[in-house]
Order: structure tokens, then sequence, then C-alpha cells
């Protein structure tokens, strides 16, 4: 059986999603997920779907989740640094203790230990807690997400000026979608090649150039302006984000900056079979103008 976490999440969903899809028979009784509120995934269930609870903050849930799961797609929480690393690490344990057999690891393209980037040092954590577990497992490290973009450069538009703290660093993203089907082809290959794939973008591109792509295709008005980080994380708080949130995120652009996330590699290929869609599908995707009429 496989079995994936936080599967009410907006990354596990579509892991889901993914795997119904590339199944070849009905998925009762083969494909579980553990959520922290089992009545949101009642969709899932009609599907034949096995739906169980696990709740990253009680470790006994999640022992009884895991019960019986052959491979495990651990998709990450969220929280302060402290919380997010204690919740992987009884999370691992868990799945240790419930015999699972093979781990899949949602990590992030970053995990360096010099890197300023908050996240990099979650996912470092939670990879080394794994290499202690002795679990086989498989480490897929996501590039930033492209479908964050409308999020980014929306509220951008209106005054045409896309402000972040990534200096002239590059990135290559790729949509959640996309990283889901890669996640959900690798728990189902018989056999993999690699212990860590980098699942990138096809090419790292800066945000001035992703600023002014996304004037072209919108129609309106964008410039790319690379602020401070303190500048950022200021701004984020005012808009609502918890301390700890905001300056997570202005870390991670600090780590854009520096260029860690600007590599490629063609390891999604290698598990899907085709590269990821285009920096340039994707912004027609996301900005196109609808037509009203």
């Amino acid at each position: 059986m496989i079995l994936v976490s936080g599967a009410n999440g907006r990354l596990g969903r579509r892991i889901v999603q993914h795997l119904i899809a590339r199944s070849p028979a009905p998925v009762a009784g083969r494909l579980a997920v553990s959520v922290r509120e089992p009545a949101r995934a009642a969709d899932l269930a009609s599907r034949g779907v096995e739906v169980r609870h696990g709740d990253f903050e009680l470790p006994a849930t999640l022992a009884s989740a895991f019960t019986g799961v052959e491979r495990l797609i651990l998709t990450s929480t969220d929280g302060p640094r402290a919380q997010h690393i204690a919740r992987h690490r009884q999370a691992i344990a868990a799945a240790r203790g419930a015999g699972v057999q093979h781990v899949f690891y949602v990590s992030l393209l970053d995990v360096a230990a010099d890197s300023p980037a908050e996240y990099a040092a979650v996912h470092r954590e939670a990879e080394s807690a794994l290499a202690d577990s002795g679990l086989a497992h498989t480490v897929l490290r996501n590039t930033l997400y492209a479908d964050d973009l409308p999020q980014l450069a929306g509220p951008a538009l209106n005054d045409g000026i896309l402000a972040l703290p990534a200096g002239e660093g590059a990135v290559s993203l790729v949509s959640r979608d996309e990283l889901a089907q890669a996640m959900a082809a690798a728990a189902l290959a018989p056999r993999l090649e690699k212990h860590v794939y980098e699942l990138t973008g096809q090419v790292a591109s800066g945000f001035a150039t992703i600023a002014d792509k996304i004037a072209r295709v919108s129609g309106q008005a964008l410039r790319y302006s690379a602020i401070s980080e303190v500048k950022y994380v200021a701004a984020q708080q005012q808009a609502g984000l918890p301390a700890w949130q905001a300056n997570a995120l202005g870390s991670l652009f600090r780590a854009v900056a520096e260029g860690r996330f600007a590599r490629t590699s063609n390891d999604f290929a290698a598990l899907v079979g085709h590269p990821p869609k285009s920096l340039d599908c994707m912004i027609h995707e996301y900005f196109t103008p609808r037509s009203t009429s």
C-alpha cells in the first residue's frame, strides 16, 4: 500500500490525484492518505482511497496511520523552525515503528549547511533523520513553485513593481501539479536509479526576466525591484503573515539571491518521461487575460 501524508494540502492532494490517474486498477486497498481532518478528504474516500487520521502533532495517530504501509510519501509540514523539525522527526520515527518499507521524502532543492534559508535547515534535518533511521528512502528535492507566481505578481501588477529580496538570483520553477506528477511516478516505479532527485525547471531565470515575461503576457506594466530582506519581511508582516513565516520567506529569497535555486537537472524527465512545462508556457497559463464575454 502507498500512503500520502498531508493529502489535504495543495501538493499532497495533487500527488494523490496523479497516483489515481496512473493506477491501472481500482485503488481500494492499495492507496491511503493520512490527514488531520478526515472529513475534508471525503471526496478521496468516495474514489476508493482509504482515509486515515494522522496528525504530526500527535505521534500516536501517525503510528496508526502508517500501519501496513509499504511506501510512504512524506510531504512537508509547516510552522516555526523548531516545531517544523520536531514534526518531521516524529513522522519518521512513526514510519520506522510501523514498519514502512520505503519513504519518499518531499524535500527542498537547497539543503546546504551554509544556506541562509530556514527551510533549508528544516529539510536538512529531516534528511538527516531519515538517514539515521535506517529506513529505505528516496529524497525528492523540489524547486520553488511556479504556481505561486500569481500570488507574488498579482498584487504587484497594480503598481507595476515586483519587489522581492532575490537580488540577481535566478530560479528554475515548476508547478505543484507537475512536481506531484513526478512524485507519483517515483512512488510507483518498480526501481529507481538514484537516491536523491532534484526536480527543477528546464531553465533558470531571474525575476527581472520573469517580470518582463509577465508584463508581455498580461499586457500590464511590471518591473522587478530588488529590495532588502528587512523591508520585505516588514511588508509581509504588515500584510498579515506571522513573524516566523515572513522571516522564513525572507531567508528563502536570500538563498535565491545567492544562486541556490538556479540549478537545473533532467531528474524530472527521468521520472515522468518528458520535461516539465517551460516558464513561458506557465506564465501564459497564469497571466493571459481572461475574456469577460
